[in-house]
């Protein structure tokens, strides 16, 4: 009788235990989820951010938050829905990086090709490497810069631009520094790699995005698109018109996207930019060897990256991924390898001064 008791109190002492750990776990799991209430609605209230997307995945704490905030239509009022898409802006990036990798795979170019052996007329094409292109060390000057782009962009919102009517801007133009020895954003790199994808493969980078990436990975909601439209439902986008710290107008389908092209012009929503930036970092569609190979690069101080990948950057906190900018749009999106947790926010503004990259930081501290 005694040993029975004494199995019955163990297995009572181990029922309550897991139960008051569940309970822990649910407990630390609502104050997140509070937290992260508190914090959109503070910006929301703070900034005049119409809406946001904000999608929090930690499987270690096993713990999932996605939610819209704010309205979609300052007009309409409808609210944000979790599933809405948006303008990913400069995630694109490692959409494109990655096809690129994939085509090293294959064997097609090797990452220390110089361009010249894709454009034999560009200027220092010969100083500059396939690798300096993807990792930002080029000293390419950025063409969104020039007062040539400027000025057709506010002219013609509207105008389908060429890739290589972006690079012509900056083509003739001096490099900032020697290829190699510093890292600088310019999405003219990004621009010449989508150039190189097509006349590689001769196939548009709509058809290698589909055929290589979302097909594979399902991203059924995720579009690089060839007009001005948006599919999907969608958050619609705003800038800033008259008054200052007042978003009321639309640009959603005010420019032809071309102008960010494979440095930009991707179109997505949460839960497509979860898959795919799990899929980037754990390294599922390229090889082992290139995958040791992202993560090496040089600080972006203009981006506050501590470093800039093939592709992809951190803030040195161990995650991975992304940001981007685009009018009407900005996003984030990273990854952890080590705990697996997944971090997607996109606002329907643009504002350098409230981007969320300040959220971001707020959401890693919260999950520690």
């Amino acid at each position: 009788m005694k040993m029975l008791f004494c199995a019955m109190t163990a297995a009572a002492a181990s029922v309550f235990f897991l139960s008051c750990s569940r309970t822990d776990s649910v407990d630390e799991n609502s104050q997140i989820r509070q937290k992260l209430d508190f914090i959109a609605d503070s910006i929301l209230q703070k900034t005049g951010l119409p809406g946001m997307v904000i999608g929090v995945w930690a499987p270690q704490k096993k713990f999932e938050y996605i939610e819209g905030k704010g309205v979609a239509d300052i007009i309409a009022q409808n609210p944000v829905q979790s599933d809405f898409n948006f303008r990913a802006g400069s995630l694109t990036k490692t959409f494109t990086v990655s096809l690129l990798l994939q085509l090293v795979d294959e064997k097609k170019l090797l990452l220390e090709d110089k361009i010249s052996k894709f454009f034999p007329d560009f200027p220092n094409g010969a100083m500059i490497s396939v690798r300096n292109l993807a990792n930002m060390t080029s000293g390419i000057p950025e063409y969104t810069a020039t007062p040539e782009f400027g000025s057709i962009l506010t002219s013609d919102p509207l105008h389908q631009w060429h890739p290589e009517e972006l690079i012509g801007l900056v083509k003739d133009r001096p490099l900032l520094f020697n290829p190699g020895t510093k890292g600088n954003y310019s999405n003219s790199n990004t621009v010449l790699l989508g150039m190189i994808i097509t006349k590689i493969t001769g196939k548009t980078l709509a058809e290698n995005y589909n055929s290589r990436i979302l097909n594979p990975l399902k991203l059924t909601r995720t579009v690089f698109p060839n007009n001005n439209f948006m599919p999907f439902n969608y958050m619609k986008g705003y800038e800033t018109d008259l008054t200052p710290g007042v978003y009321d107008f639309e640009v959603s389908e005010y420019f032809d996207p071309s102008y960010a092209g494979a440095a930009g012009a991707m179109i997505s929503n949460a839960g497509n930019l979860k898959t795919w930036v799990e899929s980037l970092v754990e390294g599922k569609m390229i090889s082992a060897e290139l995958h040791s190979q992202i993560f090496m690069g040089l600080p972006i101080p203009d981006k506050h990256a501590a470093t800039y990948g093939l592709g992809l950057l951190t803030f040195g906190d161990g995650y991975w991924g992304h940001t981007g900018e685009l009018f009407g749009y900005s996003t984030i999106m990273m990854h952890h390898r080590e705990t697996g947790a997944t971090i997607v926010i996109a606002y329907n503004y643009q504002n350098p001064q409230n981007l969320p990259d300040d959220f971001y930081r707020k959401i890693v501290r919260i999950l520690k």
